[in-house]
């Protein structure tokens, strides 16, 4: 009777052919824990990705995409935020550490607009500095960086 139970909720469209004789129950057996433990599969992965991103997971569930292309673009979306973490941490280590080094230094008061190498610094571009300095301070203490 337990295999039979597991026959009808896993694999139904095996019921009639048992039934009939044309396939035997171990078979079916067989096959109905093989859709059983692909459905849980499925379903722990469908779980896992509703915790990681929840907007591809409904999109999964609304058939928009498949469980593999859905992990798969999560797997890209994840590598594209490791790049993207990787590029600004490298910019703020080359611009940060150096503006750093010059406060109380006689570099800001040696400045010549003549000699700059790209577009000149004005007034604007350092309150944007400032600006920045004050959000990159903030994010820092949400984080609890050093």
């Amino acid at each position: 009777m337990g295999k039979a139970n597991v026959v009808l909720q896993h694999a139904p469209d095996l019921v009639d052919p048992v039934i009939s004789g044309a396939t035997g129950l171990n078979e079916a057996y067989a096959v109905a824990l093989e859709n059983k433990a692909k459905a849980n599969s499925a379903e722990v992965q469908l779980a896992r990705l509703r915790q990681e991103d929840p907007e591809l997971a409904d999109r999964v569930v609304e058939g928009e995409l498949t469980l593999a292309g859905a992990w798969a673009e999560r797997t890209e979306r994840v590598e594209e935020d490791k790049r993207q973490r990787r590029v600004a941490t490298r910019l703020l280590d080359e611009v940060v550490p150096p503006l750093a080094q010059a406060r109380g230094t006689r570099t800001f008061s040696r400045y010549d607009p003549a000699f700059a190498s790209g577009t000149p610094i004005t007034r604007e571009t350092i309150a944007h500095a400032m600006e920045a300095l004050a959000e990159m301070d903030q994010v820092w203490q949400e984080r609890n960086l050093p």
